[in-house]
């Protein structure tokens, strides 16, 4: 019987690295020559993330509270607690793994959260809130956006969307799962706009040359250049005023000049429909891809988010880096010998500590030296303080241009 029992796991074992390997397939990581005895090593080094159907994640569910049966209404928060696998970056569970070019999370350290504790009592009760509206919505096979459940529970959420969003980060690493496994999805994707054609999944295509440019969705199985086009790089940009600058009025003698692509990822941390999509662009068209972001200490967190992953959720970074991405600017030096800058905030010091803590990141010497430049003026500009006469600042353009030899 032993015998048995242990070629039952080894078998589970076989499948979980099986599963691994289809999931890194699928997010475009080729693992063509990685042996079992690695991906292994990554399964239990790191918490992974991958896409799970809705009866595994409500099996997960159940399992994690006790539940009779996944039908079980959560009703109760009495006795309920949870460890909390530790996001916290300043904590150093964040290591760059090399075999997936990003950044991961380290197993091991938990963060203990109880509804008995006073302490943590509302984060716990904010979580099994959260848990009971995913598990009401995979039972009935639908899908809402993190803003929809503040409609539900808005003493536990006080009308805050991130208390949502950090609750939902909580559940993806506790379950090990997506967040699009929990039903979940973000409304606001980013933009993209140059000479592409996409293909859909159902075979649709949609040309990106219209100005206003194409708002980037998911299920896109080919992009293509138009005929007689030419791309010569891929520029990122913060910001949906700075896309419009470089892409609508005027700005369109950028793209004409330039045979480049342009990309935004919206005014905040870019989401992961739009980091998979600049993936897959930069692996299907096989040219630079560049960085336009603030020099202020947001716009170097959203660089570090499409280079190396993102830290809010590092269980979930899989095919979502472009490790070649590299940042042009603009500098804080540059904004400043323009314009005067702002101080740093509290919050801002807070972010370039935790990027001053990072290993990956203070192994980029660009990054290192800047982040130490800014820290040390403390001061901070945005993208704007070096539009000057020109704009869209033409001209800032074609000095960064002309000093790359990757084009």
């Amino acid at each position: 019987m032993a015998a048995v029992a242990e070629t039952t796991v080894d078998a589970a074992a076989e499948g979980k690295r099986s599963d691994l390997r289809s999931f890194l397939a699928k997010r475009g990581v080729d693992t063509a020559e990685v042996d079992d005895q690695a991906l292994k090593e990554l399964e239990e080094k790191y918490i992974i993330a991958r896409d799970l159907d809705a009866d595994t994640v409500l099996s997960k569910i159940q399992d994690l509270l006790g539940l009779g049966h996944k039908e079980d209404s959560i009703v109760a928060y009495e006795g309920l607690s949870y460890q909390l696998p530790s996001r916290d970056p300043l904590l150093r569970q964040h290591e760059y793994v090399p075999l997936l070019r990003q950044v991961c999370l380290r197993r091991g350290k938990v963060n203990s959260c109880a509804v008995s504790d006073p302490k943590t009592s509302r984060w716990a009760k904010v979580i099994t809130a959260v848990l009971s509206l995913v598990q009401k919505q995979l039972l009935r096979c639908s899908y809402r956006t993190s803003s929809d459940f503040m409609c539900h529970g808005d003493e536990l959420f006080e009308g805050d969307k991130k208390t949502v969003d950090d609750a939902l980060l909580d559940i993806c690493c506790l379950l090990e799962c997506t967040r699009t496994s929990l039903g979940v999805f973000q409304v606001i994707p980013g933009t993209v706009v140059g000479p592409l054609i996409l293909t859909t999944e159902d075979g649709k295509e949609i040309h990106c040359v219209a100005m206003a440019g194409t708002r980037i969705r998911e299920g896109i199985s080919k992009i293509a250049v138009e005929p007689g086009a030419e791309v010569k790089f891929i520029l990122v940009v913060q910001r949906n005023e700075i896309f419009d600058d470089f892409a609508v009025g005027r700005g369109d003698l950028f793209l004409r000049e330039f045979s480049c692509v342009i990309v935004t990822g919206g005014d905040g941390q870019p989401d992961i429909t739009t980091r998979a999509f600049l993936r897959k662009l930069q692996d299907s068209l096989s040219v630079p891809v560049y960085a336009l972001v603030d020099p202020d200490p947001k716009g170097l967190l959203i660089f570090c988010t499409y280079k190396f992953g993102s830290s809010e959720s590092p269980f979930d970074n899989v095919g979502l880096t472009v490790p070649e991405i590299k940042w042009i600017g603009v500098y804080l030096a540059e904004a400043i010998d323009i314009k005067n800058g702002l101080p740093l905030t509290k919050e801002d010091v807070s972010v370039l500590e935790g990027l001053c803590s990072q290993k990956y990141v203070m192994g980029d010497e660009l990054l290192r030296t800047n982040i130490h430049f800014m820290m040390y003026k403390g001061l901070k500009s945005i993208i704007e303080a070096v539009y000057c006469r020109q704009y869209p600042p033409i001209d800032y353009m074609r000095k960064k241009m002309s000093n790359q030899e990757d084009i």
